[in-house]
């Protein structure tokens, strides 16, 4: 549905009621350039109906489910989003569960579920994605997690999305140089903050204008975006330190 959506920021609508999300959209919510991320917390406190309600107002949602299940129950759950159409539904890396691919096969094995997520996803006309390292994990407790360093988990993840025909993936602006060596997939940015910007509850950040220059596709932002109410005045500043791009 939101195919063709060519903006660079999703807005992360986190703790707000679903009453206060509609009085900002109507608030001449920029839609042309700025979706909006319903996270998992958001879609369970008021229902999957509002991916819907948000979407007939003409803005793309990613649906931030964050998808964690045995295989055999991930695509259950994933219809379960996917008949509201957003325009982007992710699942946990943790997922996957034989990384065999078309390129890979096994005559003994199915696909990996990844694939089977992104072939759902392509049928219902929703972009794919693959939450990899979480953006709030530091590099030790990464490496302590993955036994790899938080860049090696990332790209391990990535390719296996990519090898899967998945759309986009999540990872930290300070992997998406590398990530964009892969090839066409497109690259969703949390750990954004302005300059000077208190990093919260994330740990690997970077600002506007950095994390597109590493090869970023969209920058996904919370805070800096509604912080003192000022939605637009802040979202200008956003745009002026990535240096106009929209």
């Amino acid at each position: 549905m939101f195919h063709k959506f060519k903006g660079k920021i999703i807005w992360s609508a986190d703790g707000i009621s679903f009453e206060e999300l509609i009085a900002i959209i109507e608030d001449d919510f920029p839609k042309d350039s700025v979706a909006i991320k319903l996270d998992r917390l958001f879609l369970t406190r008021y229902g999957l109906g509002t991916i819907s309600e948000v979407q007939k107002r003409g803005i793309p949602v990613f649906a931030d489910a964050k998808i964690v299940e045995i295989p055999s129950k991930v695509n259950e759950v994933a219809k379960l989003h996917l008949e509201h159409q957003p325009w982007m539904l992710n699942v946990m890396a943790g997922v996957c569960n034989n990384g065999l691919t078309p390129s890979r096969p096994n005559s003994n094995q199915k696909a990996d579920e990844l694939y089977h997520f992104s072939g759902l996803c392509r049928e219902a006309g929703t972009k794919s994605c693959v939450v990899t390292v979480l953006t709030s994990k530091t590099p030790e407790l990464a490496e302590d997690e993955f036994n790899k360093t938080a860049l090696e988990a990332v790209m391990f993840y990535a390719q296996l999305a990519f090898d899967c025909g998945v759309t986009d993936i999540v990872c930290s602006p300070e992997e998406a140089i590398k990530v964009r060596t892969l090839g066409s997939i497109d690259i969703n940015t949390p750990g954004i903050r302005m300059p000077g910007g208190d990093a919260g509850d994330q740990a690997r950040i970077m600002t506007p204008a950095n994390a597109i220059k590493n090869g970023a596709t969209r920058l996904v932002i919370g805070r800096p975006l509604s912080e003192g109410g000022d939605f637009h005045g802040n979202l200008a500043k956003i745009r002026a330190n990535m240096g106009g791009a929209t």
